[in-house]
């Protein structure tokens, strides 16, 4: 058929008129059957010379079975022509559409492989062909930004930042997001942020632990490191699936585990004698028992003012605390959990914590950096407690942290007549079950019961009644530790 109309009415015609019944062909159901566009339509709108006309008749008046093989018959050059320039070759298209109530807009089609080899086709519609030829021209450089990123394959360092942004932002606590932000900026980023989540490789991912620990990053840090980046690579699995899911986590290897640091806890009579050394100070003194028989945290020690302080109460209300950002800056925010209490002041941490608060205006910090009121820096405040550790002549490995488990021991183990809602809010723990969250609350019977304990097991006043009273104890503190 190809040959008979190549010889009745010329070369270019027949392809013309062919690559016409083609399109019809396909932005149609067919050119038999149900035909949404008659033929006679069709050809109205192509101004095709008379043979070319001619010969459009001719190969309408064939069966469907011969023009589907004219379809496919790949040696005309137009059919060729069309094959190639369709949008699933990645140089994309533009063309003018024929049919429909889209008719005479351009159509641009731009196909690619995303990371994970699955093709992904972007289809716009333009009023005019000059706008469809610069949008798929920026298409091709790669201008559009949206598209580059759906096509580019996703790094770990951008994935990091967007969930810095618009997951763990939501979830998480500052303090946590800062010291993910901070191992990931120093430990990882060099190595790991511009490659690709799926050019991983275990192997290196070996190599690049075991290099942490030559250089001397100490296991904690290490494992803590390990544990985000397994986070991360999870989180690109499920539930963004920048990834396909059946992935392995490159970075869930074996990390040696540092071992357990054995706690110091004391004994209420070690704690006592500590707390009576004449080697320490009035500050040094008050930081300790504010430690042992507050069971304060550091960061709320050192964001302790004198306003906090409520002597006639006997209660201490804890509602800030120093907050260390990703990059070692402090900040006064809420106490770990937002959660502020009161807790309860006995007679002998009154009488330390009034002779440091003597002479004060209530916003004035008790334990101040030098030259300013503003909290010490966290390094000279362990500074100050390694002092303390040598002159109250305490386990040299002991922390801040093990004084509050010390106090928390004694109220567990020691004190079973206070309440476990008492205990728990004077040391700043979560209630458990609806009944301790949402009915109750602390009262001065109770707390009044939990600070007596404490005196009675830690303070340095109740063995000897005849020492003077709490008033009097912060006019000579040193009769207070003796």
């Amino acid at each position: 058929m190809r040959g008979y109309l190549c010889r009745r009415f010329g070369y270019n015609e027949t392809v013309r008129a062919v690559g016409s019944v083609v399109e019809h062909f396909v932005h149609t159901e067919g050119v038999t059957g149900s035909n949404p566009v008659p033929p006679t339509t069709f050809l109205g709108s192509k101004r095709l010379p008379s043979g070319g006309r001619f010969a459009f008749k001719i190969v309408l008046s064939l069966k469907s079975s011969l023009i589907s093989r004219v379809s496919r018959a790949r040696s005309l050059p137009y059919i060729r022509d069309m094959a190639t320039t369709r949008a699933d070759n990645t140089d994309g298209s533009c063309r003018q559409v024929l049919t429909g109530r889209h008719k005479g807009k351009w159509r641009v089609q731009y196909g690619a492989k995303d990371a994970r080899g699955v093709k992904k086709r972007l289809s716009r519609l333009f009023d005019r062909q000059a706008e469809a030829k610069d949008f798929l021209r920026g298409l091709k450089r790669q201008d559009d930004a949206q598209t580059a990123a759906s096509i580019r394959p996703t790094r770990l360092g951008e994935f990091f930042d967007w969930l810095v942004e618009n997951d763990w932002a939501e979830e998480l606590d500052s303090k946590t997001i800062g010291a993910r932000k901070g191992r990931f900026r120093k430990y990882a980023r060099d190595r790991w942020g511009d490659v690709p989540l799926l050019k991983i490789d275990p192997t290196e991912v070996k190599v690049f632990y075991r290099q942490l620990r030559e250089d001397g990053v100490g296991l904690p840090t290490v494992l803590e490191l390990k544990r985000d980046l397994v986070r991360v690579f999870n989180q690109a699995i499920t539930p963004y699936q920048r990834v396909p899911f059946n992935s392995g986590n490159p970075f869930r290897l074996t990390v040696p585990a540092p071992s357990p640091r054995t706690a110091e806890a004391l004994t209420p009579e070690a704690a006592r004698k500590s707390l009576r050394s004449p080697k320490l100070d009035p500050e040094r003194r008050a930081m300790l028992g504010l430690y042992l028989l507050g069971g304060v945290r550091l960061s709320e020690q050192m964001a302790m003012t004198v306003g906090q302080l409520r002597f006639s109460e006997d209660l201490i209300f804890v509602d800030r605390a120093v907050k260390i950002d990703d990059v070692g800056g402090q900040t006064i925010g809420l106490p770990k959990g937002d959660k502020v209490r009161e807790a309860v002041m006995c007679a002998t941490l009154k009488a330390l914590l009034m002779a440091v608060a003597e002479g004060k205006d209530p916003d004035d910090l008790l334990w101040p950096a030098a030259t300013e009121n503003k909290p010490r820096m966290k390094k000279l405040t362990y500074a100050t407690w390694r002092t303390i550790v040598k002159d109250a002549g305490l386990p040299a490995g002991m922390s801040p942290q093990d004084c509050r488990l010390s106090h928390a021991n004694w109220i567990e183990k020691l004190l079973p007549e206070v309440s476990d809602t008492t205990f728990k809010e004077h040391i700043g723990h979560a209630a458990e079950g609806v009944t301790q969250v949402n009915y109750t609350r602390p009262i001065s019977p109770a707390q009044k019961i939990l600070r007596d304990g404490i005196e009675r097991l830690a303070g340095i006043r109740a063995a000897d009644p005849s020492r003077p009273s709490a008033r009097s104890a912060a006019e000579t503190p040193q009769a207070a530790a003796a």
